[in-house]
C-alpha cells in the first residue's frame, strides 16, 4: 500500500477515535465532576467516620457493577464484530429477562445476610444495604444495554445514560438526606440512579418489548458470551482489587478516623481513573472490528499520550496547591492528606493506562493481559496487607507510595507486551 493511501486511512482511524472519545470524555467528566461534588458535600456533612461508611456502600455498588462490566464489554465486542443491529437488540432483550433468574435470588440473599455482612465489614446501616439490594435486578439489564450502545458506538444513548445516572444520584441523595432518611436514603437514590441509567440506555421500543415476556431464543454466539466475558471479568476483578480493596482493609484494621482519610484518598484516585475510563468504551469496539492483520496500536498510543499530558498538567497544579485542593474537595478535617494527595491521583492515572492496554489486548483476542493486571493486583493486596500487619505504624504516605510503585511496574510490563512485538516486526523487515 502506498504512503498516499496509508495516510488517509490513518487519519480516518484517528478521527473515528478522537471525535467519539472526546465527546465521551467530556460527558464522563461532567459525571465525574458531579461525583466529586457529591463526595465533597457528603464528606463535609457526615464527617470522616460516617463518610467511610458511605464510601464502603458506594464501593460495594461499584464492585458489583465492575464485575458485571465484564458482560458489558463482552456484549459490546460481540455487537461490534457482528454488526447486526436488530439481532443485537433481540439478544439484549432476551438476556435482560433471563438475568432475573440470577439477580432476584441474589437480591434476597443480600437482604437476608445484611446484618451479617454489616457486622463483618463494620458497616453501620444494614438497612442501607437492603435498600441498595432492591436495585440489583436492574444492574444486569443496565450493563447489557450499555454494552449494546457501546458496541454500536451510539453516543446519544451512552451520554444520556451517564448523565441521567449522576443527576438522580446527586440530587436524590441530597433531598433524601435532608429529609432525614440518612444512609438508607442515599442508598435509595443510588439504586434509582441505576434504574435511570438502564432506562436511558434503551429505546422506547426496547421498553415496550421488555414489558412483554415474549423471549427470543438464545443463539450460539449469545450462549458463548461467557467465554468472551471471561478475560473482561478477570480485568474487572483486578480493577476492584486495585481501586477498592484499601477501604475494606482500612475499615477492618484502622480507626474510624483513619478509615475516613483513606476514603478521601480513594476519592481522589477514582476521580483520575474514571475521568479517562470512557476512552475504553470507544477503543474496545474499534479494535474488535479490525481485521486480524491490522496490528498498529495507533489509537491506544494516542490515548495514552493524551492521558500522560493531562496527568502531568494536573500534577503541576496539585503539587503546589495540595492544601487548597484537599480543603476544597474534602474539607479541613482531611488536611493531613495534603502531602499524599498527588500519590493517589497519580495511581489512578497510571492504572487507567494499564486498563486501556489490557482492553486493547483483550479486544484483539489476547486475554493474557487481564491475568497480568490480576497478578499485580494480587501482589498489591498481599503486600499492603502484610505491611499493615507487620508495620502498623508505617503511615499512609508509605502505604500509598508502595501501591503506586506496584501499579507503575504493572503498566510498564503491559506497555512492553504491546511495543516489543512491533519492534520485532520492524527488525524482521
Amino acid at each position: 500500500m502506498s504512503k498516499s493511501i496509508k495516510l488517509p486511512l490513518q487519519m480516518v482511524r484517528s478521527n473515528a477515535l478522537v471525535g467519539p472519545a472526546a465527546a465521551l470524555f467530556v460527558s464522563a467528566n461532567i459525571a465525574n465532576a458531579a461525583n466529586l461534588i457529591f463526595n465533597m458535600v457528603f464528606a463535609r456533612m457526615m464527617g470522616p467516620a460516617a463518610f467511610a461508611d458511605l464510601t464502603l456502600l458506594l464501593t460495594l455498588k461499584l464492585g458489583i457493577l465492575s464485575f458485571l462490566g465484564a458482560l458489558q464489554f463482552a456484549f459490546a465486542e460481540l455487537t461490534a464484530k457482528e454488526n447486526q443491529v436488530q439481532q443485537s437488540y433481540r439478544r439484549a432483550h432476551a438476556l435482560s429477562w433471563r438475568s432475573l433468574k440470577f439477580s432476584l435470588p441474589a437480591m434476597f440473599i443480600i437482604i437476608a445476610l445484611a446484618n451479617y455482612i454489616s457486622g463483618v465489614l463494620n458497616f453501620s446501616s444494614p438497612l442501607a444495604l437492603c435498600v441498595l439490594a432492591l436495585a440489583i435486578p436492574f444492574f444486569l439489564p443496565m450493563v447489557i444495554y450499555r454494552g449494546l450502545t457501546q458496541g454500536l458506538i451510539d453516543l446519544p444513548k451512552i451520554i444520556l445514560s451517564i448523565q441521567a445516572e449522576w443527576i438522580i444520584r446527586l440530587f436524590g441523595s441530597l433531598i433524601l438526606w435532608k429529609l432525614g432518611f440518612g444512609l438508607a436514603g442515599i442508598a435509595a437514590a443510588v439504586g434509582l440512579s441505576i434504574i435511570a441509567g438502564f432506562i436511558f440506555s434503551t429505546r422506547k421500543e426496547d421498553l415496550q418489548l421488555l414489558s412483554s415476556r415474549k423471549l427470543s431464543r438464545l443463539d450460539p454466539q449469545t450462549k458463548a458470551l461467557g467465554v468472551v466475558a471471561l478475560p473482561y471479568l478477570i480485568l474487572q476483578i483486578a480493577q476492584v482489587l486495585v481501586l477498592d480493596s484499601d477501604i475494606v482493609i482500612a475499615k477492618a484494621s484502622f480507626s474510624p478516623e483513619t478509615a475516613g482519610l483513606v476514603a478521601g484518598l480513594l476519592l481522589i484516585q477514582r476521580v483520575f481513573f474514571f475521568a479517562f475510563l470512557s476512552s475504553s468504551m470507544i477503543l474496545q469496539p474499534l479494535v474488535a472490528k479490525r481485521q486480524a492483520d491490522q496490528k498498529s496500536p495507533q489509537e491506544l498510543l494516542l490515548l495514552l499520550g493524551v492521558i500522560a499530558i493531562i496527568t502531568v498538567a494536573a500534577m503541576l497544579i496539585i503539587l503546589p496547591n495540595a492544601n487548597l485542593i484537599v480543603s476544597v474537595m474534602l474539607g479541613d478535617e482531611y488536611l493531613a492528606l495534603s502531602s499524599i494527595v498527588w500519590i493517589s491521583a497519580l495511581t489512578g492515572a497510571v492504572f487507567i493506562g494499564s486498563h486501556l492496554c489490557a482492553i486493547y489486548k483483550i479486544a484483539q483476542g489476547r486475554g493474557f493481559a487481564a491475568l497480568i493486571i490480576l497478578g499485580f493486583s494480587g501482589v498489591q493486596l498481599i503486600s499492603l496487607s502484610a505491611v499493615n500487619h507487620f508495620f502498623p505504624d508505617i503511615g499512609l504516605e508509605t502505604y500509598f507510595s508502595l501501591k503506586l510503585l506496584i501499579q507503575i511496574a504493572c503498566s510498564a510490563v503491559l506497555i512492553g507486551t504491546i511495543l516489543m512485538p512491533l519492534k520485532k516486526d520492524k527488525l524482521a523487515r
